[in-house]
């Protein structure tokens, strides 16, 4: 009698002996939010889930193999960040939480933010890993404000700054110049309007700048690092530009929802933004841009990550998992191998072909097997407004299939 498995456990079994083990048969891959490259050689890639209380999953092999670590984070990890030097070490925020690893996320240290201080996004000082800053919110007795809050000793402890004085203020993004860390730079979202800062004494006090009409969340910042006076941010409504250390603004893209930035590292023209539905990429240091999806399923894009040494990689991970390109982004495959933490709420059954079953995978498709699970293929999508909730097939007619989407 054969034992029906899913990817965490969401799928009951018609039939089992009671007590047995389980174990996970897919459809590979799941929710990724946030990553992180480690230094060393060769630098360990690493992906967090949106899931609840799941493990890092790290890949020493060019994304070809997952494992997840032994430490698992709290619930719903915002943001990762890498040691610049140590590639053991880790970092990472999970509301008012900041945890840290110095054994490859073996085990996890978990340090206040401060006392009703919220964390988004994490910078680490590449010259002095001592420093960190994360961008958030804090409440100060009568309502939420956009906030900075800044550790000296490797987030043991953390220090607060109110940046500004509007209520329902969040902060989103933040990022330190590689070559002058005094300067530091935090986004967000403040009175309805966009929110940008800078900082040129460590993080003490900021000066708000200017922002352009319309632009809203700015969900990322990333100093380029062939030339540091140019800052991007990524928004709501698209990518912008400054050539003058975020004093001036222009914008280059208009796709929405430009989660996180990053740059070839063996190639400064070369950049990705990861947006809701794929990647926009550029190829002229972030003049213009274009989306590329081809390759890449699932959708909510809030992770880009690119790999030194080896180029032409990138990672990027979505509702559906983790996808990789080897050609600088032109191109996209799954590289969820030993990834099985998909949601997945129904399976169903054709009761004239046995072995073969229909699988829901939320936030991503509807996935067939015919072996039992050993391997399954993904079906096209046959909906565009919510996952399915049932899936039946009909007895006497298997080639009639009924499918009930959850929004109605």
């Amino acid at each position: 009698m054969k034992k029906i498995v899913s990817g965490i456990g969401i799928l009951t079994a018609l039939f089992t002996v009671a007590h047995a083990d389980w174990t996970s048969v897919g459809p590979e891959g799941g929710p990724m939010y946030c990553g992180a490259v480690t230094a060393g050689s060769p630098p360990l890639v690493y992906m967090a889930s949106s899931n609840t209380s799941t493990p890092l999953f790290k890949s020493s092999d060019g994304g070809a193999n997952w494992t997840g670590t032994a430490g698992v984070l709290g619930n719903y990890p915002w943001a990762l960040a890498a040691h610049p030097t140590d590639p053991s070490t880790l970092f990472g925020v999970v509301s008012t939480i900041f945890y840290r690893t110095t054994d490859a996320g073996a085990n996890w240290s978990q340090y206040s933010l401060g006392g009703n201080t919220i964390g988004y996004d994490l910078a680490v000082n590449p010259l002095n890993p001592q420093v960190l800053y994360s961008a958030g919110y804090w409440y100060d007795g009568s309502s939420w404000r956009l906030s900075s809050t800044k550790s000296t000793d490797a987030g043991q402890t953390w220090g607060v700054v109110q940046l500004d004085t509007a209520s329902n203020a969040y902060g989103y993004s933040c990022a330190i110049d590689p070559v002058d860390t005094t300067i530091v730079y935090a986004g967000g979202y403040a009175g309805s309007t966009s929110a940008f800062y800078r900082s040129t004494d460590c993080g003490a006090t900021w000066t708000s700048i200017a922002w352009p009409a319309n632009a809203y969340y700015i969900y990322s910042i990333l100093v380029s690092p062939a030339d540091h006076n140019i800052v991007f941010a990524g928004t709501l409504y698209g990518v912008y530009r400054s050539t003058d250390c975020g004093l001036t603004w222009a914008q280059q893209s208009t796709a929405n929802y430009n989660y996180r930035i990053a740059v070839a590292p063996d190639n400064p023209n070369i950049m990705y933004s990861a947006i809701y539905s794929g990647i926009s990429r550029s190829t002229d240091a972030g003049l213009t841009w274009t989306t590329i999806t081809s390759g890449i399923q699932g959708t909510n894009l809030r992770v880009v990550l690119t790999v030194p040494g080896e180029n032409g990689a990138v990672y990027c991970g979505s509702t559906a998992g983790i996808f990789k390109s080897t050609d600088y982004g032109l191109t996209w495959a799954a590289a969820n191998h030993g990834i099985l933490i998909g949601k997945i709420p129904v399976v169903s059954f054709d009761p004239t072909q046995p072995g073969t079953a229909f699988a829901e995978f939320i936030d991503n498709a509807v996935f067939k097997t015919t072996n039992d699970g050993a391997s399954w293929e993904r079906q096209p999508v046959v909906l565009s407004c919510g996952n399915v909730c049932n899936i039946i097939i009909e007895p006497n007619n298997p080639q009639r299939r009924w499918m009930f989407e959850a929004s109605g």
